[in-house]
């Protein structure tokens, strides 16, 4: 190769390279603009949501209600309207509890309360308040409830669970939370108010002094339920200095053989573990 050529390869090759970072150098302008823009937008949402947040009723701390529940019942003192399939099951579960056999309610084997059954244990809970979410930490199973705050669920095949996935919005000075999800497993009240992987809660839950928090919840499953229902339940605060002590709920499975209780195949409650 002549002189001439290599001097024309190499100018060709400079020309190339330069062009390629001149390349690069747009391609890194461009991301960096749109880093900086998103970086941006999320900040302005997160100083918007902060301000809006500002208005809320404070309802972060800790409550307690009154007492336990056990039976629920509607706000007009009754027990819930049921199917003939809800009345069924209902009646086989209050005959079992009557009998002293209680060992088919989920809750004897330690499994998490679900949503709403974990309101009303009659243990403290801890309310977290932050713009973008409402966090319940129950003493009761140490059970952790997320409550982002972006409007009504928007999932279309929510992954079922025990408590449900949970979502809340604000209406003026009332938090409203809509709950969907279910793998059907759970007992809404200790007396045995059947539940399917249907059901829908809605909560409104409101200040009514200082320190006062009421949650009207609505359960409406068609299975179980010849319509939605309602009930109510009152929460004191406690100081904030409340001890919230370890639950040992771990021993209590100590009395029980390992028996197909449990699911492990998606929540259908046919998965086996452990021995017989």
């Amino acid at each position: 190769m002549t002189d001439r050529k290599i001097w024309l390869a190499a100018a060709a090759s400079l020309v190339a390279l330069a062009a390629s970072g001149a390349a690069l150098a747009q391609e890194f302008n461009t991301n960096e603009a749109g880093l900086r823009a998103r970086d941006k937008a999320a900040a302005d949402k997160v100083r918007a949501l902060v301000e809006a947040d500002k208005a809320h009723p404070r309802i972060g701390g800790i409550w307690l209600i009154g007492a336990p529940i056990e039976t629920i019942k509607t706000v007009d003192g009754k027990v819930p309207a049921m199917t003939a399939a809800g009345q069924k099951l209902y009646k086989e579960r209050v005959a079992e509890r009557k009998a002293g056999n209680a060992k088919n309610d989920p809750l004897e084997y330690c499994l998490p309360p679900g949503t709403p059954r974990s309101l009303w244990s009659g243990e403290p809970i801890l309310i977290g308040q932050a713009p973008a979410k409402v966090t319940f930490y129950h003493q009761y199973r140490h059970l952790i409830r997320h409550v982002f705050l972006d409007g009504p669920p928007k999932l279309d095949e929510p992954d079922p669970n025990w408590e449900g996935h949970s979502s809340g919005w604000w209406e003026g000075d009332t938090l409203k939370i809509q709950t969907i999800g279910f793998n059907g497993e759970q007992w809404v009240d200790t007396a045995g108010l059947p539940q399917s992987p249907d059901q829908k809660v809605d909560e409104t839950l409101k200040l009514l002094d200082a320190n006062t928090l009421e949650d009207t919840v609505t359960v409406t499953d068609p299975k179980f339920y010849t319509a939605p229902w309602t009930t109510k339940v009152t929460f004191k605060r406690l100081p904030e200095t409340t001890f919230m002590p370890e639950e040992e709920c771990s021993e209590k499975l100590l009395e029980f053989p390992l028996k197909p209780y449990a699911p492990v195949d998606g929540g259908t409650g046919h998965g086996a573990r452990g021995g017989s």
